[in-house]
């Protein structure tokens, strides 16, 4: 069984946990959709380099992804991700990662209108394993993202009153410690949790 890890930014928790049974999993994880949602819509007014949804951008999403790895502190080097991966609609990407040089920290790293801003140190407290906690960045594609919206865009044509698809979030099953794509769809009387394969393929589309 893998211990806890916490990070800590200012009033953002992220908790990494284990041994916990499939209701709390699922309690867990709708309750991060809708905070970040929430999120979301607190900061739409805020100015972004993208006009649209940057799930729907593949070639915003890919721009990320390499600007992050030729950034002169992991360029040449593995990238190793604290936990998860949150992609927003408005733009922002947010993504904790490992120093390579000092692997017992974590910055949090924003990309936001359209570049990578200054990293934030993280606080990590908890009895577990940093090596359980991390995955590489080579195992995943931000454009994987798109395909998710694009899924969920064809389920939304059957949901009544669907709202457009904001959020993809990468991160690992915390009673698995199997990697995972997270998103949902809210409707006028019902809601979704959609859970993909690293590959983008889904793997569940159940009612909340």
């Amino acid at each position: 069984m893998k211990k806890t890890l916490f990070a800590l930014l200012a009033i953002a928790t992220i908790s990494f946990t284990s041994c916990k049974d499939e209701k709390k999993i699922n309690d867990a994880n709708s309750t991060e959709i809708e905070t970040s949602n929430s999120d979301n819509t607190e900061d739409s007014d805020d100015e972004t380099s993208d006009s649209e949804n940057i799930l729907a951008d593949v070639a915003a999403l890919n721009k990320a992804e390499k600007e992050l790895k030729e950034l002169p502190k992991f360029k040449g080097k593995e990238i190793k991700v604290f936990q998860k991966i949150n992609i927003y609609g408005d733009g922002r990407i947010i993504i904790a990662i490992q120093d390579p040089a000092k692997p017992e920290n974590v910055d949090e790293y924003t990309y936001q209108n359209g570049k990578w801003q200054e990293p934030q140190a993280l606080q990590i407290s908890g009895g577990g394993n940093m090596d359980d906690n991390t995955f590489p960045l080579s195992q995943v594609k931000f454009e994987t993202a798109n395909s998710i919206l694009k899924q969920l865009e064809e389920k939304s044509k059957t949901i009544e009153g669907a709202e457009p698809v904001t959020t993809a979030f990468y991160n690992m099953n915390p009673a698995t410690g199997e990697m995972r794509w997270i998103s949902s769809v809210d409707g006028t009387r019902e809601s979704y949790t959609a859970i993909f394969n690293t590959d983008g393929s889904l793997k569940t589309f159940d009612k909340n």
